[in-house]
């Protein structure tokens, strides 16, 4: 019979068997990410999420649609992902579109990235490059 090894909690560092986090921790952690995105803690909007991945399902099967650099492929694994992020000022009640969680994870750690590198200050109307619809921009030989 084999055992499960125990690890430090995330948090305590207390030695935990099987999971991240001791339960004391776990729940710290859990009231922590529900107080941060209240909208995604109600009924109505975890029933909006299935109804958008059951049609998709009905309509398409299990199939991630992917990214713009990740081809689709089959996944039984889908979620409802909001089209404009609600981190970059999207609406919760924005709409919604289907991915499989990895797609969706991938997504969401890359504007992580993204956000994090950006400079706090954002540059005014006068420091932005000025560019007309016909300039085709930069060329690189």
């Amino acid at each position: 019979m084999s055992r499960t090894l125990t690890r430090p909690c995330l948090d305590c560092r207390k030695p935990v068997r099987g999971k991240t986090r001791c339960r004391d921790c776990q729940t710290t952690h859990d009231r922590a990410k529900a107080a941060k995105r209240p909208d995604l803690n109600n009924r109505q909007e975890r029933e909006r999420r299935r109804r958008v991945v059951a049609e998709h399902r009905a309509t398409v099967g299990d199939w991630c649609p992917g990214l713009e650099d990740h081809p689709a492929h089959p996944s039984a694994d889908l979620v409802a992902d909001h089209v404009v992020e609600v981190a970059i000022g999207g609406l919760a009640t924005g709409p919604l579109r289907v991915l499989c969680r990895s797609e969706n994870s991938r997504r969401s750690a890359n504007l992580l990235r993204f956000l994090s590198a950006k400079p706090a200050v954002h540059p005014g109307p006068a420091e932005r490059p000025i560019t007309h619809r016909d300039d085709p921009g930069p060329v690189v030989a």
